[in-house]
């Protein structure tokens, strides 16, 4: 008989696989991915972030990351800009563009998401939300 540890990972597993099957479905929104639609976020959330912030943050490479920034930047979803203390640091921003971009993808992911969670009650949703906070510490 599994104890209920075994039993989380292996919900949390579940969890993951049916957000992924739910990706597959769309994996695109608006032509651009879900890692491209989470570099918006973390950068709009992080306010100017440094390319080696969004490595660390994504646990790639800093190539990696320049990679996934350059196609952001070329779609003129991102700008570059120097870092007014330090010339050398290269800074991450949001364009109008990108911003737009981000709320649209993050109102269908919200959607998508909605519809997975809705067995839940109210109650359930807040409890589940304190927990998963509680968990990672956000």
């Amino acid at each position: 008989m599994p104890n209920n540890s075994s039993k989380l990972i292996s919900l949390i597993f579940i969890i993951g696989r049916q957000m992924r099957e739910e990706m597959k479905d769309n994996p695109k929104i608006n032509g651009y991915s879900w890692v491209h639609l989470e570099t918006l976020r973390y950068v709009d959330e992080h306010g100017k972030p440094l390319m080696r912030d969004v490595a660390s943050h994504f646990s790639i490479t800093p190539p990696a990351a320049t990679l996934l920034v350059d196609g952001l930047v070329a779609n003129k979803m991102l700008r570059r800009i120097l870092d007014p203390k330090d010339r050398r640091a290269i800074r991450i921003a949001l364009t109008p563009k990108g911003k737009q971009i981000l709320t649209r993808g993050l109102n269908e992911r919200v959607a998508k998401l909605k519809e997975m969670f809705s067995v839940l009650n109210a109650k359930e949703h807040v409890e589940l939300t304190r927990i998963l906070q509680k968990i990672t510490k956000s």
